[in-house]
Formats: C-alpha cells, sequence, structure tokens
C-alpha cells in the first residue's frame, strides 16, 4: 500500500510537472515493478473518470504483457532524467488508450502530457465486409448487396455468398467440367474486406484495396496459379500433386499446403510474404529462397530477396480484426488507415517522424484511432469529408 501511494504521489507531481531528476527515477522505478491494475486505477483516479478506461481484460494479457516489457527493457539502459521523464509518459499512455479497446506506446521522445485536440466535423465508420466479384463472362456482382445462397455459377461451379458473408465455390451436379481455364476476380475496395472459399478448398482472406485473380475450377490444371494485388492471407488446401502459386509483381510463392500472408501493395514497396506454419519457396525476379515458419520475405528494387524473422502477429493483425504497429512512422500507420477508413490523409509539411507501437481494435470509429495517436502529443488531426489532415 505504501508503495502505491507513493506512486500515486509521484504522478501527481509528473502531472503537475513539478518532479524532480529523483522524482522521475523513483517514478520509473515503481513502474518497473507494480501491477497492471495498480497502474490502471491510478490513472483513473488522475482522470477522475472511472468511465474514460475499459476494465483491463484476460484476452488481452499476451499482447499487453509484450508491449508492457518492451517498454520495461527501454528503461533499463536509461540514465539521463530527461529520458525517464519520455519513458513514464509512455507508461501512462499504455495505460490511458485502453478506452478505445487498444494501446499505443510512443517510442520517440515525448513533451509533456497534452489533451488531444482532434478536430472531428464528421466521425467515420470503420469498413466492412465489401467486395466485387467479376465473373469469367465479365460480369460484376456486388457481393454486399447479396443475400446468402446462389449469387452466380462459373464453369460447373456454383458460387455461394455463406452464412458469415464469404464466399465458396461447389460443384454443380451433373454439369461437365469445362474445357477452358475461366477465371474470376475478387476486388475490395477501400473500407472493405472479404472471404473466399476457392475450389479446391483453399480459404483467403482479402484485405482492402486488394485484387485476387484465380480460376473457377482447378481441374485439369497442373498448378493451382492465382494473382495478387495489395494483401490477403492464404490456408492453402494441400495437393501434393498440384502446387499452389501465388503470383504478385516481384514473388512469386510456390507452396503445397500451408498458412501464410502476402502484403503486395504498390505503394508498400517490394512485397512481403510472412510463413506462419508449412514452407514456401520464393522466387524474385533474380533470387529464389526457401522460407521457415516464423520467417518473412522481402523483395527490395533490385530484384533480390532478404529472409528475416517475422512478427507474425504482426503481420496477420489486419486478418484479426486489428491495427497493429510496432515502431511503426506515422505515413505508413497512416496508409493503412487510409485504406480501412477510405479516407484521403493529407500531411502540413511539418509533421515530425514519429514512431508508434500498439493496437487498437479495426471495428472503431477512425476517432478513437485518431484520438490515441493524438495522446502522443506529437500529432494532430482534423476530419473533413473525407479527408483526414494530419499537422505537428
Amino acid at each position: 500500500m505504501a508503495a502505491r501511494e507513493n506512486l500515486n504521489e509521484l504522478y501527481k507531481r509528473f502531472l503537475r510537472k513539478e518532479s524532480n531528476p529523483e522524482d522521475i527515477r523513483l517514478l520509473t522505478e515503481l513502474f518497473g515493478t507494480t501491477e497492471h491494475r495498480i497502474l490502471e486505477d491510478m490513472v483513473r483516479e488522475q482522470l477522475d473518470d472511472p468511465s474514460a478506461i475499459e476494465p483491463y481484460h484476460p484476452e488481452n494479457n499476451e499482447r499487453y504483457e509484450r508491449m508492457f516489457n518492451n517498454l520495461k527493457q527501454q528503461l533499463k539502459p536509461v540514465r539521463k532524467a530527461k529520458k525517464l521523464w519520455i519513458k513514464v509518459s509512455a507508461a501512462a499512455s499504455v495505460i490511458l488508450v485502453m478506452a478505445a479497446g487498444g494501446y499505443f506506446l510512443l517510442r520517440d521522445p515525448m513533451p509533456d502530457p497534452v489533451i488531444a485536440r482532434q478536430k472531428i466535423h464528421n466521425d467515420i465508420k470503420p469498413g466492412g465486409n465489401k467486395a466485387y466479384l467479376i465473373l469469367s463472362d465479365g460480369k460484376s456482382i456486388d457481393l454486399t448487396e447479396q443475400h446468402t445462397g446462389v449469387i452466380g455459377k462459373d464453369v460447373g461451379k456454383s458460387i455461394l455468398k455463406t452464412a458469415d458473408g464469404g464466399i465458396e465455390y461447389v460443384n454443380r451436379h451433373g454439369h461437365p467440367i469445362a474445357a477452358h481455364n475461366a477465371f474470376n476476380t475478387l476486388r475490395t475496395p477501400n473500407g472493405g474486406h472479404y472471404k473466399v472459399v476457392l475450389a479446391d478448398g483453399t480459404k483467403v482472406w482479402l484485405n482492402a484495396a486488394s485484387q485476387l485473380k484465380y480460376p473457377a475450377d482447378f481441374k485439369n490444371l497442373k498448378e493451382r496459379k492465382i494473382e495478387l494485388m495489395g494483401e490477403a492471407y492464404f490456408e492453402v488446401a494441400k495437393d501434393p500433386a498440384h502446387p499452389f502459386i501465388v503470383q504478385t509483381d516481384d514473388q512469386q510463392i510456390r507452396v503445397l499446403g500451408t498458412h501464410f500472408n502476402v502484403n503486395s501493395y504498390h505503394d508498400d514497396g517490394g512485397s512481403k510474404t510472412t510463413l506462419l506454419e508449412g514452407s514456401i519457396r520464393a522466387v524474385g525476379k533474380h533470387a529464389e529462397v526457401m522460407v521457415k515458419p516464423g520467417q518473412q520475405v522481402i523483395s527490395n528494387s533490385t530484384g533480390q530477396l532478404k529472409v528475416d524473422d517475422a512478427d507474425m502477429e504482426l503481420a496477420v493483425a489486419w486478418k484479426n480484426d486489428q491495427f497493429m504497429f510496432e515502431s511503426e512512422p506515422v505515413r505508413p500507420l497512416m496508409k493503412k488507415v487510409a485504406r480501412w477508413y477510405d479516407v484521403e490523409v493529407i500531411y502540413n509539411a511539418d509533421v515530425p517522424d514519429v514512431r508508434f507501437n500498439g493496437a487498437i481494435s479495426k471495428f472503431e470509429n477512425i476517432s478513437a484511432v485518431l484520438k490515441i495517436l493524438e495522446n502522443t502529443g506529437k500529432v494532430h488531426f482534423e476530419v473533413r469529408g473525407r479527408k483526414v489532415y494530419v499537422t505537428k
């Protein structure tokens, strides 16, 4: 109890900007040994708003622990009082931003705590299940408007919209297999994502602003080759006799049966493929590599391939309905926000190169995401129509 009272008093002085170097040192040490619940309650009291923070949820424990321990590791080598002040400010942010269903940390130096001053003239809702399906004859189907059941037919396959909002291909009994290859294309707009079960049983989750081109039926084909622009997560059905191939602008991924994520957005640079289980062979313009589970292969501008250890949770966060960032600069971060909320982001010339760590549900309104980012005190936002203005 004494430790908690001491921590609370030190924190009060910190908020009043009355802390001396010794206060900062003690506050940092206490932060490193205090339970999450005590920290949460302490910040709740200082906000004087019990409804401002949601209770700590056990299911968030693993992700919270990873960020919490990461922060404590950053505290260890720090000696200067100024740096300690910065890290304690970030520590408070861990608790504060849980109000929006997630948490964020700022890794770069941060000024004194500020009150968010975002200007939301109109809030913007998150994206959802939105996509267009183009059949082999050119017919386009708006999947958002379709009800559960058969929504189309193509080369011996019926296309069903499932109860969970995705689509899948099933055999049409008594219908002959087409002699020619017929391709379908699934496109998601900004603000959309979609799941499809291909004719071979492979499951694909397509992220916003992405396109997947694939055979409506894989019968009579020696290999199962599809083309991707944007981002998708794959759970490939095993079929050793028919390799599954994902083609992007600068990578070709060859698999038999495995789980992996491919990010090939044009404005993100080269393709990044992250393997969760199984094995894949990645072929670039001038290189070829084998990739193991827990690794990521990245294409560069010269056509070479680089294999690194991957944060798998980070790579598939979008598929698990989360924004998740680790040392993410504001501009790449806001690209993800722009795709999901279907907005244009406009930057003022003085926006700093600040980096963020954290996570938040993709199903919050845009105001919740921007408020979290503003809590760092480094950037501010104004939403007008479907434009987001970013300033220092």
